[in-house]
Order: C-alpha cells, then sequence, then structure tokens
C-alpha cells in the first residue's frame, strides 16, 4: 500500500512541474480568433541509433490581443486548460516576421 501512495504522490508533483514549461516556436497560422497554431521544433539524439532527429508538433496558443502574425517567433507557456484543444499561453513574441518585399514596395 505504502509504495503505491509514493508513486500516486511523484505522480501529482510531476504534473505541477510541467504547468509553466515555456517552449519557443514558430507562428504558422492566425485565421481564428484569439487563437494562433504554433509549430515547436524539438531536436535530440535517439537513443538506440544516436542519429540527432528532429520533431516538430502544433500547438495552439492563446493569443488574447491578436499581436501575432505569421512567421513570427514566440515564446508559450503551459496553462490550465482554456478550450478543449488550447493549453497555451503566449508569453513573449521573440522576434517578428521579416516583411516581404511587395508590402515594402507598396
Amino acid at each position: 500500500m505504502e509504495k503505491h501512495e509514493v508513486k500516486e504522490k511523484e505522480t501529482k508533483e510531476t504534473a505541477r512541474k510541467k504547468v509553466g514549461t515555456i517552449l519557443t516556436g514558430e507562428v504558422v497560422s492566425t485565421k481564428a480568433d484569439k487563437t494562433v497554431s504554433v509549430y515547436v521544433e524539438r531536436i535530440f539524439q535517439h537513443p538506440a541509433y544516436k542519429k540527432i532527429v528532429r520533431k516538430k508538433k502544433k500547438y495552439l496558443i492563446h493569443d488574447e490581443n491578436n499581436k501575432c502574425k505569421p512567421g513570427d517567433i514566440v515564446k508559450i507557456r503551459l496553462v490550465r486548460p482554456i478550450s478543449k484543444k488550447k493549453r497555451w499561453l503566449l508569453v513573449d513574441i521573440v522576434s517578428t516576421a521579416p516583411k516581404k518585399e511587395e508590402e515594402v514596395s507598396q
């Protein structure tokens, strides 16, 4: 019984640590109101084959003021669920997307 209780307590502690996790990614889409989709790329070494692996995952982010544009690099933070699929919040825009030549000339 005691071992089972210890495992349960450890999982609760690790779950608390995950909230507040900060990731950096690139904005892909801003079509929805107050919602942005962001690709986060993770680079790691495969444990068996020792090859460098790149994995991309898409997250839905809550952007209260609709500040983000496609191509921006942003920091996001894990928070409590905001909607069915949104669990991330915009923390900061690290760098803005470079302007296209067409926009500059007009």
